[in-house]
């Protein structure tokens, strides 16, 4: 109808008829909805955005059977998917590599972490575990690490093992309130306080195929959790379980396996030569070998020549083109890289055409993670209480223990080691990191660091070498150092500093007279020539020259000519190369 307002339906005309003051006030209503919701397009209930599953459930609405079904297929996923592989090792190797190891020094927990004595199975070290711990984060989304309280008879270094369980074993069924105020969500059981007391367990391992496994599986155990870490990532307040990391690519990772699997035989058919023949009447001679199979098929040889009589016809399959599949498979990777949260280079081992600045800002963008992953992950709820359980261990048999201060992790691979490690110096000098924090960067731990570095320049002071990485003795530039006391006094005794000489001559005078002393020394010869010292000390002429303009090193000019000399004293400290002029002559 002309001049209707089209926001009105039935329920609005209907309205106006009876009473329009019910209907303008409907039509209040609605505009105002409209304006609430006109803030923010997602908010909106339209046909854009109907597809939409928006959830109110809080951070454990998730059933217990999505959980293990999201685990069940992100295993099956890794273990068939080359890329999936390639992810979980990238954020395993690069989180843990050679192990995180606490910067307190006891030898009761080296002996105990560095060897097997600390795993329940005896296989791996501490550095294995935590490789185990972070492998079933990702893949599982969780994982428990169990402590064993052992006796003084096992002859352990420090009287306690370590297991890794999956998440598995948490009884998920077990989510109810409890009548003391507490709760079980999931499986996880808190007092009224909100702390987490007991975790309820099945005694083996649900996916077992042991006869005993699948007998006991019924009835989970309560146990205490002050002997259980549950490690996970975990992302909303209040969430106790958490998914795997796939999750959120598993259907993006099955389209891709899927496109990659029909593209691939797409491009069998196309390496294949194919045609069919017609002809009217049935009767026209083979072209090839009969198929023994299929006497219907005939096999082509190469360089047959085919002479067929009139009515018989030949057409050539056209193989389907393969041209979009590079395009599709970056996009996609990068987007399967995006959600795991792994670099698109390192997931799919190709660098090929990346420049060195986005090469190092991808690196860079990824090792945040890799270090949010340790700081608020692997080091607080693994490390920390792992280290406490120690410390306790080893108080209850009487030796020593020691409070740790932080952990070392591996550092982060240099892309361009040159201009990395002149970084690194500059910022020291430039007193923006300490060499602490540097070497804790680097993967080392600075008291044991500085220990062995001392070692090392001891030796080589007994044995009398001196290295040009020796920074007591030789500059960067590879040349002794100024006022060197591993050098002894430079030729004629010490060198005097002329600026707290009060008979200094005038700087002002461009050739003033020769002082007493410098008559001495010219006398002496141990005024030089800028050819003389060139020849002497093997550095170019031009060098000295411009050192000499620059006012890097002391000189003198004698004669109307202005000719430069030199003293050898001077020159031995080589101050134009380790420290700024002081004064020019």
């Amino acid at each position: 109808m002309r001049g209707q307002n089209p926001d009105r339906n039935i329920i609005d005309r209907a309205l106006g008829w009876l009473s329009p003051g019910w209907q303008l006030k409907r039509m209040r209503s609605r505009s105002a909805l409209q304006v609430m919701n006109s803030f923010y397009e997602a908010g909106q209930i339209n046909r854009r955005t109907q597809e939409w599953n928006r959830s109110r459930g809080d951070a454990n609405a998730t059933q217990p059977v999505t959980l293990q079904r999201l685990r069940d297929t992100a295993r099956q996923l890794v273990r068939d998917n080359g890329y999936a592989r390639s992810a979980i090792r990238t954020i395993v190797d690069d989180v843990v590599g050679e192990g995180i190891k606490p910067t307190a020094q006891l030898q009761a927990w080296k002996d105990w972490s560095t060897t097997t004595a600390i795993d329940v199975e005896g296989r791996n070290d501490l550095a294995g575990l935590e490789q185990m711990v972070m492998r079933a984060v990702v893949e599982s989304g969780e994982c428990l690490v169990r402590r064993r309280i052992r006796s003084l008879s096992d002859r352990l270094p420090i009287p306690m093992q370590i297991q890794v369980l999956e998440a598995d074993f948490i009884d998920s069924g077990k989510h109810q309130s409890l009548k003391d105020g507490g709760k079980i969500v999931r499986g996880v059981e808190f007092n009224a306080r909100g702390q987490r007391t007991h975790y309820h367990l099945f005694k083996n391992h649900p996916g077992a195929s042991t006869f005993s496994s699948t007998l006991s599986l019924g009835q989970s155990e309560r146990v205490p959790a002050r002997d259980y870490l549950h490690i996970y990532e975990g992302g909303r307040p209040g969430q106790v379980r958490d998914a795997s990391w796939f999750s959120p690519v598993l259907i993006k990772f099955k389209d891709f396996d899927e496109f990659t699997d029909a593209t691939l035989m797409k491009q069998k058919i196309a390496s294949c030569l194919a045609v069919i023949t017609t002809d009217s009447d049935g009767s026209t001679p083979r072209i090839g070998a009969e198929d023994e199979k299929n006497p219907l098929i005939d096999k082509l040889e190469p360089g047959l020549i085919a002479n067929l009589p009139a009515g018989s016809d030949i057409q050539v399959v056209q193989p389907p083109s393969v041209r979009d599949y590079p395009d599709f498979v970056r996009v996609t990777l990068n987007e399967i890289a995006a959600g795991i949260g792994v670099t698109p280079e390192d997931l799919t081992g190709d660098y090929t055409g990346l420049p060195f600045s986005a090469a190092r800002m991808s690196r860079l963008r990824h090792w945040l993670r890799v270090r949010g992953w340790r700081r608020r992950m692997i080091i607080p709820q693994f490390l920390n209480p792992l280290w406490d359980w120690a410390m306790t261990a080893l108080e209850g048999t009487g030796q020593e223990t020691a409070v740790n201060d932080g952990w070392t992790a591996p550092p982060l691979p240099f892309v361009e080691p040159d201009r990395e490690g002149l970084a690194i110096i500059r910022n020291i000098r430039g007193g923006i990191q300490t060499f602490s924090e540097v070497l804790q960067e680097r993967g080392q731990n600075p008291e044991t660091f500085w220990k062995e570095y001392a070692r090392d320049l001891d030796a080589l002071d007994a044995l009398g070498i001196v290295l040009d990485a020796d920074a007591r003795k030789m500059t960067q530039a590879g040349q002794a150092q100024f006022s060197n006391p591993f050098l002894g006094e430079p030729p004629d005794g010490p060198v005097d500093d002329p600026v707290d000489d009060p008979d200094e001559p005038d700087p002002l005078d461009p050739n003033p007279e020769p002082t007493d002393e410098e008559d001495e020394d010219l006398g002496a010869g141990n005024f030089l020539s800028v050819s003389e010292a060139a020849k002497r000390y093997n550095i170019n002429p031009q060098t000295i020259r411009s050192w000499v303009r620059k006012g890097a090193i002391p000189h003198r000019r004698f004669g109307p000519a202005g000719q430069i000399r030199l003293l050898e004293r001077d020159l031995f400290s080589f101050a134009a190369v380790t420290r700024e002029p002081r004064y020019k002559r």
